[in-house]
């Protein structure tokens, strides 16, 4: 049987000690030392004592000291690449008119925060067309502009020892299923305000007010000395309030209101938007809970102010709805609709309603070949999830005209171009689509989407001599870090 050492060592290092105190504590003799015998530790204690500083006794090595952080240190780097090849046959459904192109998008963000939780944020972005260019390759005689700032901003927690956060720059801002105010991400280049949000978030309740410059009032006069056309340019300004009140986790109400402002020679265009949102899209990122069977977001809007000198009077309502469900794999069966006014652009009153800076692709159909403008239009929806990361949607949407007194409008609010209210001929349906949606994420930084649109003429189309169905396809690559 091998002998225990657990009683032993203690005694062992304490003999020992005292041994080594002992000699040092007695007076030098004259003469030789005898040499004193060698005494080997076990293994298990031969390693040498360790002083409180944790060196070995007698050490002449000194820590070193701390390494300073640096201010980048902290400075978190992202980015995004994103193609898009697109197929456009008999747009605005026009034999005529056939586009094939390919978009890039490209971001590098930097943010770096501070110990007192003040963030900066910038974020690059080069936006274009393959081939855009003339030429394509880089040459300075002929180079276009293609890089621009996204976002820059300074957000500070506790503005002015207040409980509001402020955001100070150039930004997104996106509201609801943003109908009226969104980033427009799905465009190549995308939509970013200048100016200034102040946010008030208790949990329960989330306020926002926010003011932004659309066009300053002559503002190209410093690059334009000599009078001329872009001069004396009229300012446009706008800001707004939007209170999010979260009573349970399955209702919320958003309400809302917006203001437009432009100073003109002679008459002033004055636009006051407000409304409400009811939603359960109660989760982070404008989601609906999980566990939630039933999803919906209704919005409704009323216009009033001036333009042109002419009264505005306009109002408009969206809704979504869906059904979720599970029979071995994830299902989702959804509508909508959408409502809003229109009048003739010559009458007493202003009543087409305006749907400001909306993020309108996904909502009414992928064709986007109208806007919430002078709408009334109604859809259905299919999804499947084969796996969380594959879903296939299948849609279908129609839209006529609300007042056969008004325009088509195309997507992003602008009277459509190709015809006119009276080439109409007082005809209301304007199109039925139908669609296909393919999602797949293989990584957690790679996604691919794909999407197939068949938007067929309605009776407004055909008076107006249409001459082909639109068809629309598109394969989308989007890699982040």
């Amino acid at each position: 049987m091998k002998p225990k050492l657990t009683k032993s060592v203690p005694i062992f290092i304490f003999m020992a000690m005292a041994t080594a105190s002992g000699l040092a504590a007695q007076k030098p003799r004259k003469g030789p030392l005898k040499p004193q015998p060698t005494v080997v530790a076990p293994a298990s204690v031969a390693e040498p004592l360790k002083t409180t500083t944790g060196e070995a006794p007698n050490s002449t090595t000194t820590s070193a000291p701390p390494v300073a952080a640096k201010w980048y240190d902290s400075v978190k780097i992202t980015g995004m690449v994103r193609v898009r090849p697109e197929i456009k046959e008999n747009f605005a459904f026009d034999a005529d008119r056939r586009y094939n192109f390919v978009g890039q998008k490209v971001w590098l963000s930097a943010e770096k925060e501070f110990d007192d939780k003040t963030k900066l944020v910038i974020t690059l972005q080069d936006a274009r067309v393959w081939g855009g260019q003339n030429p394509t390759i880089t040459d300075t005689g002929s180079e276009q502009q293609a890089t621009d700032i996204r976002e820059a901003y300074v957000q500070m927690k506790g503005f002015f020892f207040t409980p509001f956060e402020l955001k100070l720059g150039r930004q997104k801002l996106e509201y609801g299923e943003q109908m009226l105010v969104g980033s427009l991400d799905w465009a190549n280049v995308g939509r970013s305000f200048d100016g200034m949000k102040l946010t008030w978030d208790k949990g329960i309740n989330n306020l926002q007010v926010f003011s932004t410059v659309i066009q300053e009032s002559n503002s190209n006069d410093l690059n334009n000395p000599v009078a001329g056309a872009n001069k004396h340019t009229s300012g446009m300004y706008f800001s707004g309030i939007w209170n999010s009140i979260k009573f349970h986790r399955a209702f919320m109400v958003d309400v809302f209101g917006f203001a437009r402002n432009q100073d003109m020679d002679g008459h002033s265009n004055q636009l006051y938007t407000g409304g409400m949102r009811f939603s359960n899209r109660t989760d982070a990122g404008n989601k609906t809970p999980k566990d939630m069977i039933i999803d919906y977001s209704i919005e409704g809007a009323y216009q009033g102010g001036q333009r042109l000198g002419k009264q505005i009077e306009a109002y408009g309502a969206v809704g979504f709805i869906g059904l979720n469900f599970d029979l071995g794999v994830k299902m989702r069966i959804g509508g909508q609709g959408a409502y809003s006014s229109g009048g003739d652009p010559n009458g007493a009153k202003y009543q087409t309603f305006d749907s400001l800076y909306p993020t309108p692709h996904y909502q009414f159909g992928q064709a986007d070949m109208t806007s919430w403008r002078n709408l009334s239009g109604a859809g259905a929806d299919y999804t499947i999830w084969f796996t969380p990361d594959l879903s296939l949607k299948i849609e279908y949407w129609y839209a006529m005209r609300t007042s056969t007194d008004d325009y088509w409008y195309a997507v992003l609010g602008a009277a459509n171009d190709t015809t006119t209210i009276a080439s109409l001929g007082g005809e209301k349906a304007l199109y039925q689509e139908a669609g296909l949606l393919f999602n797949y994420k293989p990584r957690d930084y790679l996604m691919f989407q794909s999407g197939y649109a068949y938007a067929m003429r309605g009776k407004a189309m055909n008076a107006a001599n249409k001459s082909g169905d639109y068809q629309f396809a598109y394969f989308m690559s989007t890699f982040i870090f």
